[in-house]
């Protein structure tokens, strides 16, 4: 649903280019942000890995196409076609706080073994979907600030194993139901990295662009079959404590304003 971040009567997000087309905008806007997405992948922003991080990181993304790059989103947004709310703005601060503030408790999931690292990596994840801080751009804006905890905390994932559209899948899941999903995908393609390898390099090129590429997504029964299956695979190894156990957010409030990824 268009809102003020939208040309009127439009889906096409407000420009500083002042592109009116939709699939134009969407060729643009995918190009731009993924030349800058390789960028921070050879040159990770520092930072505590907390909202003025993840906002540092948006604006970056961002500053071909968008005055308003960093800013925390004032209007409703909700998953494409799932009838599910993201968080409430006004409530959006306070649950980053939150979420944040329990990741730097547990140290940046620095020192875990694999297991309850992708089940902590997991959580955070599930939890910043939720929130969904921005208007838009929140997807590559996570993937980059978590791919750089998971190589500060000494762990490379490798994307080519993930299926792009399952990964979506569980991460829309994660809002109303919980994290397994994300943790069954990532748990298994974990990969320690080398002593003596540069931490830049846990993340190519070629990974950024196969997880931009999603291809054509699959309907929700094989998307949750597919799913499932992943989730039966990470049960053959042993259980971490759940980083989230203890941190249940409130029930989603029904679905407002416009579609945002």
């Amino acid at each position: 649903m268009p809102d003020r971040y939208s040309y009127p009567n439009s889906l096409v997000l407000i420009n500083k280019l002042g592109i009116t087309d939709y699939d134009r905008w969407k060729a643009v806007e995918t190009a731009a942000i993924h030349q800058r997405m390789v960028e921070l992948t050879e040159h990770p922003i520092p930072g505590q890995f907390d909202l003025a991080h993840l906002q540092t990181i948006h604006q970056h993304l961002t500053q071909d196409l968008y005055l308003w790059g960093g800013d925390i989103r004032d209007t409703d947004t909700h998953p494409g076609g799932t009838g599910i709310a993201h968080c409430r703005p006004p409530c959006i601060v306070p649950e980053v706080e939150r979420v944040f503030g329990e990741l730097a408790a547990r140290d940046h999931l620095r020192g875990l073994d694999a297991d309850a690292f992708a089940d902590g990596l997991a959580w955070v994840w599930g939890e910043t979907t939720a929130i969904h801080p921005f208007r838009d751009v929140n997807t590559r804006s996570q993937h980059i600030m978590f791919n750089q905890l998971a190589r500060d905390a000494g762990w490379a994932i490798d994307w080519s194993q993930i299926p792009g559209d399952v990964f979506a899948h569980a991460r829309t899941l994660a809002i109303v139901e919980d994290h397994t999903g994300i943790d069954a995908l990532i748990r298994p393609t974990l990969h320690r990295l080398d002593a003596g390898r540069p931490p830049g390099e846990a993340l190519t090129v070629e990974q950024v662009r196969g997880f931009q590429a999603r291809g054509i997504s699959r309907t929700p029964d094989v998307l949750d079959r597919e799913l499932d299956a992943a989730r039966k695979r990470r049960h053959t190894r042993p259980a971490a404590e759940s980083l989230g156990a203890k941190m249940r957010r409130p029930e989603p409030p029904a679905p407002h304003g416009g579609l945002s990824l």
